[in-house]
């Protein structure tokens, strides 16, 4: 007898094996990598009280630099997508959160509203731009079946962040005043970043390389949507119902999601909770979170389809900020603010997720970038509309009134356009 021949389905067999166990590793070098980016943005709300309190600003002024760090992060989303596409990202992600350390060092020395929107906007924004799109386009590229859950994982690093950060850095803000609060969170950039310069540059076995095989309902893929084995441009990817359907879900989950980041603890405050305690608020939510984007999305992206799935926790999220209106007490905003958690953590995920089946691989993180654009420019508008209108009203109920609105047409956009069936023509 001869000798024995491997068989080419085994040898495929074990680099998917190993290509897959890798892939979580760069899922969870992802998580950390959004925990220092994301985590450190989302305090946010703990900063504007004090803020507010020592230089006279307005809400809605303050809350500005917010929308800011948005604005500027979907610009540069757009750029590093499209640099994932093409170039090792770990140069990208390493300048980003080197910037984003210095900024924050400079944040414990501010002594005006500029400094504040120089350092806090053009720094949150460079950190949270250089961390999103990639991640979402890397993590996409490793995955095929589990995908959903990949991401899902990796995003769990924005509820980590905020479970963690908010009440660490509301005790030390009450302890050692909020500049030393700024200089922690800066060295946390920095060690967050750390692994993923280290893995997130490795690219995915040629046997391990994703196909088109799972479609937005999580089923085979009949559709011509895709165009080519390698997927559409970004400017053919423009022309589809989809896309679009990703550029309003984004600006309507981005803007509840960051009208609460920002405003939650002092509505919670306003009602008569103490600053501290109000934390506690954004904590439960962040853990609520945790099991969410992971187990959540993979249930319901199993059970019911990408688009199902993302249907429902957009239309979750407008009822809870409905329930946020005659909220008062703090187990009932934290009871409303996990709901929302709840539904937030499965679509952001499940969003990104519908991508590649509908748009291919060859352009994933430009598309992402796009995607993130739209996010972008629902978090610029929701923080400072929410501080106008407590500023006009010295309420926010219109303001939860408004976020639910935009999740409600959010949701029938998911429902019109969430396929590969409704496309514009070339």
């Amino acid at each position: 007898m001869g000798p024995a021949r491997e068989n080419p389905k085994g040898a495929e067999g074990r680099v998917r094996t190993a290509g897959s166990s890798y892939g979580w590793i760069i899922v969870f070098a992802s998580l950390l990598l959004l925990v220092g980016s994301f985590g450190t943005q989302l305090c946010f709300g703990v900063f504007l009280k004090p803020l507010v309190d020592e230089f006279g600003w307005s809400r809605a002024a303050t809350s500005g630099a917010m929308s800011l760090v948005m604005g500027v992060s979907g610009v540069i989303g757009v750029f590093t997508g499209k640099l994932t596409d093409r170039f090792d990202v770990r140069i990208v992600v390493g300048v980003a959160m080197a910037l984003g350390t210095l900024f924050y060092l400079l944040l414990s020395r501010m002594h005006s509203l500029w400094q504040f929107y120089l350092y806090f906007g053009l720094g949150g924004g460079i950190c949270i731009g250089s961390t999103y799109a990639p991640v979402g386009a890397i993590v996409s590229k490793w995955f095929r079946e589990n995908r959903a859950l990949a991401l899902g994982t990796a995003l769990t690093g924005i509820g980590v962040g905020q479970m963690v950060l908010s009440p660490v850095t509301a005790h030390l803000i009450e302890g050692l005043g909020w500049r030393t609060a700024y200089t922690v969170l800066g060295v946390v950039i920095f060690v967050c970043a750390l692994p993923a310069l280290f893995v997130l540059g490795r690219r995915p076995p040629e046997g391990d390389k994703p196909s088109l095989a799972n479609g937005p309902s999580g089923g085979p893929e009949r559709s011509s949507a895709v165009g080519s084995a390698e997927g559409l441009t970004t400017r053919q990817a423009a022309k589809t119902a989809p896309f679009w359907m990703m550029m309003i879900t984004g600006v309507a989950i981005a803007a509840g999601f960051y009208i609460v980041a920002t405003h939650i603890v002092p509505a919670a405050s306003d009602a008569g909770i103490a600053p501290t305690t109000a934390a506690i608020v954004l904590t439960v939510s962040a853990v609520v979170g945790i099991p969410g984007g992971i187990g959540g999305t993979w249930w319901l992206s199993k059970k019911l389809g990408h688009k199902t799935a993302l249907l429902l926790a957009c239309a979750g999220q407008a009822v809870a900020f409905f329930l946020f209106i005659p909220t008062s007490s703090l187990w009932a905003f934290c009871v409303v603010a996990a709901l929302l958690s709840l539904c937030f953590s499965v679509s952001t995920p499940v969003r990104q997720a519908m991508a590649p089946p509908l748009f291919g691989l060859r352009s994933i993180g430009a598309v992402l970038g796009f995607a993130y654009l739209a996010w972008s420019a629902g978090a610029v508008a929701g923080p400072i509309l929410a501080g106008l209108i407590y500023d006009l009203t010295g309420s926010y109920d219109l303001a939860f009134v408004v976020g639910g609105a935009l999740l409600v047409i959010g949701t029938l956009s998911v429902h019109l356009w969430g396929d590969h069936k409704r496309t514009f023509r070339p």
